[in-house]
């Protein structure tokens, strides 16, 4: 048999199942500046006429076309296609430079349209007498002065069974494709397949007897597949889901999304009229919110087919987030915010987290997943990894704690990419490669596909669906049925039940894309100062909430600064991976963040300073954290005075008469090549290096013998592709210190600090450096100052420490991380770049090195050379990327014992969550104390993460969690007045369990890296 006649003949097939109707080749068009979204327009509109042929478009434009087209009589009782072609079919060929519009007939939306949708059907539901009145919305996209060529409209109909031969023949021979040789399905579907063709009169194409011999030609296939029953496969299954991912912003920006999504949801509903099988999801309850108020017209037909069941809104976060850089809270806000709007939207809960395109997973999510009322996680993007090969596709995720959720990795095959794809197709080549592929066919045999065009958007086509039923019928691949995403799971976990399935005990590191942790690094920075000012915002205001009668929380004001900053944990813009100029609209988001955010924490402070009993002008400090702390005050005449003992989640007052100086009697010697205080002695070579680290009170050396310390290394930075995601394995072999010191100078010397500035020049690039050391802590900080000018240039700092350890620490939201100094297995080799939080270790049993930091998150230590990544600069998708000035701190604190017998989790806090110091006049009718905290907690290993008012109620809500990977019994929180009631609650604030108090007292346990919730009126 002839495969090419076969091919050849349905390709006739395919062009002579459409029967053109008209043909428009011009239409009137006018540019909207004004972007508006429907076509409602005014009389001083200028319309232009645009022809055939003709140019139209530019950067990021909205044009509008219109045009009347009247219908011959009686051909809009069947639907019809409309094939838009504002671009020449093969002149671009990639996505965001295709133009994308949305169709509006007879006033209402009906479709979106892109370079995979460039036809929408018309229901004669529509069709009004016999006008279509179209209008289109047409964006121009953001790759540059673009100029598409039109080439009109044209309105056509399908013949009926030539278009069920087309598919149906179809996808017999890609069946037939991807069968063996010696498969009797493979034979005899082949000869039925031809024994169809053969029934196809071709002699008069279009006349009256082709199309009966195409029907005839369709039934005889039919018949004969029935005949095939006996050769279909009662399992495996494979449950299809209609779905389009559509980043909130990547190449794109967030108003673009809003806009695609009005494209994507136009032309899920208009399918889903003509295919009623069609079940679809979409996981951003953020993009729903935000299309409740671009279109409400619009919302409300998705709303009403999620009543139906047909659409379904699950995914449990508000958008699909990072959760490499995220932190904890923000992970856990993810989850409450989407939860609560899917509830009070949709009526609807959601069990599923789906993160199938962000790039690695915390150890900590399992324990938050579950913690917030959720059962199970998918994703795929794991199966990216450039090395080692995950082992598992269905499994036991065991978190940080020792939670364990229901995971699947989806394992649809891409035809051009070695890995998985969420952008799935319905084709034989994907039902039968998904289950291929699969790896736990001992314990279950149904797999989910996902299916539709996705990143930017678009969503399933009608060949999809007409794929589908065909498929249907044939045997020789797994049964294939339509199905949601919530129940696919539910019966997973039945299925799997009493089953061996594998676990996996640790982090889901993705072994690709590891400079997200450092691209753009002001959004980083944006981001941590952030999470301290939302940290303080809520436990300010909280504690003014409880101190004083009439004060009103802030709740809607922080809801609105939360839903922008959860937002802008996407997982394109968060790690650094979109265009420019969606860092240009982050900037301006992060303004408005820190804005609602310090006008709280002014608002709360003030009202509470104005309270506070001083009997003279004073100022007062307050500690956000949970530990009470010593800091140092710098006054604005110069001087500086050691604060000692300033509460935890509270206040001390000071009288400004009474600061000293002196406070500390011990030595400080800052010189240009020399720093010694009461802790180290630091040297350093004529380059600003440090050559030699001395630990006076442990007696030890620091760094390794003959090295040297705090060395800035600049890498060439070339990855083989995706330039601002990844760092390639041989980034190592190109390296350059930082060695050009243009000043060395002392700037401070006191009994409390010492300040050594350096100053580097690098190439076009300058580095400024204060090497900052004091006499109350052991925290040597390295404050800096970077106009970094440089292309694809990576840079680090690095300290070869005088430690020998095979595993390292990491700290990670709500815990921390052992990964390996190693290289021995290929697993270790992967991981030569790898995400953290606050700070990293290195210990012997009795002697270790921490490297703090306040706003950055790419570390590596292999051996005993501990790295942290400062920058890079990469030039796609934005070639401006990083090349601006920069500011941060990281910090060496060198101590006794392991990392669990130091102070690095104080230390990190003290870091990054600075006192806020406000001044006070005199005071004698107040009626707070001058020295307070709110909340103490027993013991220092378990970190009081958030103190905020409970969501629904007035009760404080308390977020803890064992920070040291200990279980601890009668562990008290101390409040500052009576406890009323108390409750555990999960991590969204749903009640479990009451709680036992006396007093102001609560007693609990809690097991090794477990977060813990308490709602508690006083």
């Amino acid at each position: 048999m002839n495969k090419k006649k076969l091919e050849n003949g349905l390709r006739e097939v395919q062009k002579l199942q459409f029967f053109s109707i008209l043909k428009i080749q011009q239409m009137e068009y006018f540019e909207d500046k004004e972007r508006r979204f429907k076509p409602k327009f005014n009389g001083s509109i200028d319309w232009k006429k645009i022809e055939n042929e003709e140019k139209w478009g530019g950067y990021d434009k909205v044009f509008w076309f219109r045009k009347n087209i009247k219908l011959p009589e009686n051909i809009y009782k069947e639907p019809l296609f409309l094939k838009v072609s504002l671009e020449k079919d093969g002149d671009l060929d990639v996505i965001p430079d295709y133009p994308e519009s949305l169709i509006f007939v007879n006033g209402q939306f009906l479709q979106g349209i892109d370079k995979y949708h460039k036809e929408a059907i018309i229901s004669p539901k529509v069709v009004q007498g016999n006008v279509l009145n179209v209008y289109l919305r047409s964006w121009t996209g953001l790759r540059g002065e673009l100029n598409y060529t039109f080439s009109g409209l044209e309105l056509y109909k399908i013949e009926k069974y030539s278009q069920k031969y087309y598919f149906l023949a179809k996808n017999i021979l890609d069946t037939i494709e991807q069968l063996s040789e010696n498969d009797i399905v493979r034979v005899k579907l082949f000869h039925i397949l031809n024994d169809s063709y053969n029934r196809i009169n071709f002699t008069k194409s279009r006349s009256k007897e082709y199309y009966e011999s195409i029907k005839d030609s369709y039934n005889f296939l039919q018949e004969e597949l029935k005949k095939l029953n006996n050769f279909k496969m009662d399992s495996p299954k494979v449950v299809l889901t209609g779905h389009s991912h559509i980043d909130m912003a990547w190449l794109w920006t967030v108003q673009h999304t809003r806009e695609k999504a009005q494209r994507t949801f136009s032309t899920v509903l208009n399918l889903m009229q003509e295919y009623p099988e069609y079940i679809f999801m979409h996981s951003s309850p953020a993009l729903y919110k935000l299309l409740k108020n671009d279109y409400p017209e619009l919302y409300e037909k998705v709303k009403e087919k999620i009543k139906e069941g047909r659409w379904e809104a699950t995914g449990g976060m508000w958008i699909e987030s990072d959760s490499n850089i995220s932190p904890g809270e923000f992970l856990i806000r993810q989850i409450l915010f989407g939860k609560r709007f899917l509830k009070e939207e949709f009526g609807i809960d959601s069990n599923v987290v789906w993160l199938p395109d962000a790039f690695g997973y915390t150890y900590a999510l399992p324990q938050i997943i579950k913690k917030n009322g959720m059962k199970y996680f998918a994703t795929t993007k794991i199966s990216w990894n450039e090395i080692n090969k995950f082992p598992y596709d269905t499994f036991w995720w065991k978190g940080i704690d020792g939670t364990k959720i229901l995971s699947h990795f989806i394992t649809t095959p891409d035809k051009n990419n070695y890995f998985y794809t969420y952008n799935g197709m319905v084709e034989p080549f994907t039902i039968k490669g998904i289950w291929d592929n699969y790896k736990q066919k001992d314990v279950n045999d149904e797999l989910l596909l996902v299916f539709g065009w996705g990143d930017g958007g678009g969503g399933p086509t009608y060949e999809m669906f007409e794929n589908y039923r065909a498929i249907k019928g044939i045997p020789g691949l797994p049964q294939v049925e339509m199905g949601r995403v919530e129940d696919y799971f539910e019966r997973l976990e039945e299925r799997i039940r009493d089953k061996n399935v594998p676990v996996w005990d640790d982090e889901l590191y993705f072994e690709l894309h590891r400079g997200t942790y450092t691209s753009q690094a002001f959004v980083k920075r944006e981001n941590r100062k952030s999470e301290v000012l939302y940290h303080n915002a809520e436990f300010l205001n909280s504690m003014a909430m409880n101190l004083l009668k009439d004060f009103d929380y802030p709740k809607n004001s922080l809801i609105e600064g939360w839903e922008l900053l959860l937002l802008n944990q996407f997982h394109d813009i968060l790690p650094g991976s979109s265009i420019r100029e969606v860092y240009e609209d982050a900037r301006k988001d992060f303004e408005k963040i820190k804005g609602i955010a310090n006008k709280e924490v002014e608002r709360a402070i003030s009202v509470i300073s104005k309270e506070i009993k001083i009997k003279e002008d004073s100022l007062v400090l307050f500690n956000t954290t949970a530990f009470e702390r010593d800091e140092i005050l710098e006054l604005e005449n110069g001087k500086k005075t050691l604060v000692r003992g300033i509460p935890s989640f509270g206040y001390k007052s000071i009288t400004v008469s009474n600061l000293d100086q002196r406070q500390i009697d011990e030595k400080m010697i800052v010189k240009e090549d020399y720093i010694e205080n009461r802790y180290y002695i630091i040297e350093f070579n004529e380059k600003g290096q440090i050559k030699r680290l001395y630990d006076k009170e442990n007696k030890r050396e620091v760094l390794e013998e003959g090295k040297l310390g705090n060395v800035l290394q600049a890498f060439e930075d070339k990855p083989y592709f995706f330039d601002a995601w990844d760092i390639s394995p041989y980034f190592n072999e190109k390296m350059k210190e930082v060695t050009d010191l243009i000043e060395a100078k002392v700037e401070e010397e006191s009994p409390l600090k010492g300040v050594l500035k350096f100053s580097w020049r690098f190439y076009d690039s300058t580095i400024e450096q204060r090497v900052i050391v004091y006499n109350h802590t052991r925290r040597i900080d390295f404050d800096t100052y970077v106009d970094w000018k440089e292309r694809q240039v990576l840079l680090k700092t690095a300290f070869p420490v005088n430690i020998r350890s095979t595993k390292a620490t990491y700290n990670i939201q709500f815990g921390n991380i052992e990964r390996s100094t190693t290289n021995n297995t290929s697993w270790d080799i992967a991981k030569f770049e790898v995400p953290a939080q606050k700070w990293a270790d290195l210990s012997e049993t009795n002697y270790g090195v921490s490297l703090l930091n306040d706003c950055k998150h790419g570390y590596d230590i292999k051996e005993n050379v501990m790295r942290l990544t400062l920058l890079r600069s990469p030039i796609e998708p934005d070639e401006t990327a990083d090349r601006t000035e920069h500011i941060f701190i990281y910090s060496l604190l060198p101590h006794a014992g392991t990392w669990r017998d130091s102070r690095v989790i104080q230390e990190s806090y003290k870091l990054n969550y600075p006192v806020i110091v406000k001044k006070l006049e005199k005071n004698e009718e107040g009626s707070l104390p001058d020295n307070f905290s709110s909340i103490k907690i027993s013991d220092p290993d378990v970190v009081i993460e958030t103190i905020k008012k409970a969501e629904d109620d007035d009760s404080v809500l308390v977020r803890l969690f064992e920070g040291k990977g200990s279980r601890k019994s009668e562990v008290e929180i101390e409040f500052f007045r009576s406890i009323k009631k108390a409750v555990e609650c999960n991590l969204i604030e749903q009640e479990e369990k009451e709680l036992t108090f006396k007093d102001n007292k609560i007693v609990f346990n809690i097991t090794p890296y477990e977060i813990k919730t308490f709602k508690v009126w006083i």
